[in-house]
């Protein structure tokens, strides 16, 4: 099996999209779990299972290869990101925070054993970091240094990619407020387009000027705290001009429209509240090549 992906958004041809079957007991590893699972709001299975087939529908309509974890009962398997991710012909093995989520990667297995083993990298014990968290976009791979991903982690793919640049972002962590916390880099900066991001400026804890000089403000589309807490930046690129978003976006859906892009909407409210949402649930293993 082939696989590259060089950025977030070029011509998406193959993707593990994750499932929401056998979940078993609701672990509160996050903030906006916790706070669900105290006000009874928690998602069901039923309802899970619903949303990512909606999501898998759109995917294939627009000639993606979906690919689905085999189902391992008592996991949480629906946000694949944070599991692996692809750099270039690279596939990297996430070192997690919390530890029972690498069992996850046993449910991918058999797309793994389909890729030049030489070419599968398995982060080292002491480095934490988790897809999510890293962003690739053409020479720049983005990396957010918070509660998922430590600060080792940028040297590390610096060392494997050294004619890229890869820069680290500072996010804001807040266990006791979910409002104020950001899981990931994706829940608060994502590229969109040609070259074009979705931010939520106060996701960083200082302005993050290398990625505001590579994105203008012309070239922003800004957030609020209401939206980032929707997981506005958390959406999806198929392809340069195809944008797949929570159907409640609005805001974000007639902004994305007035600049171009064609819309796809899919309902992803309960999901949501696992404190992830459309990126989080695909890991993406082939997209075109950016021709230059």
């Amino acid at each position: 099996m082939n696989i590259f992906v060089d950025n977030e958004t070029s011509e998406l041809e193959s993707v593990i999209l994750g499932i929401g079957t056998d979940r078993g007991t609701p672990r509160g590893i996050n903030p906006m779990i916790r706070k669900h699972l105290a006000n009874n709001t928690f998602p069901s299975e039923a309802d899970i299972c619903a949303e990512i087939k909606t999501f898998e529908d759109v995917l294939k309509e627009n000639g993606v290869e979906v690919l689905r974890p085999f189902n391992l009962p008592e996991l949480e398997q629906i946000f694949t990101r944070d599991i692996g991710f692809v750099i270039e012909d690279y596939f990297f093995l996430s070192n997690m925070k919390h530890a029972v989520r690498s069992d996850e990667l046993n449910g991918i297995k058999h797309v793994l054993d389909k890729i030049d083993q030489s070419k599968i990298v398995e982060v080292p014990k002491e480095i934490i970091v988790e897809g999510g968290d890293v962003i690739l976009w053409n020479d720049f791979i983005f990396i957010g240094i918070g509660d998922r991903t430590t600060e080792e982690a940028i040297k590390f793919i610096q060392n494997i990619f050294p004619n890229k640049t890869v820069l680290g972002f500072d996010i804001v962590v807040d266990q006791e407020n979910a409002s104020n916390n950001i899981l990931h880099l994706d829940c608060t900066f994502q590229p969109i387009g040609i070259d074009e991001a979705i931010i939520y400026h106060n996701g960083f804890k200082s302005p993050p000027k290398k990625i505001l000089d590579l994105f203008p403000k012309d070239k922003l589309f800004e957030v609020t705290l209401d939206e980032k807490d929707q997981m506005f930046p958390n959406v999806f690129s198929i392809s340069p001009s195809k944008i797949v978003i929570e159907q409640g976006f609005d805001r974000l859906k007639h902004g994305l429209i007035e600049r171009g892009f064609e819309v796809f909407e899919v309902d992803y409210g309960e999901t949501s509240k696992l404190s992830g949402l459309l990126r989080c649930s695909t890991l993406p293993i082939k997209r075109k090549p950016v021709e230059n």
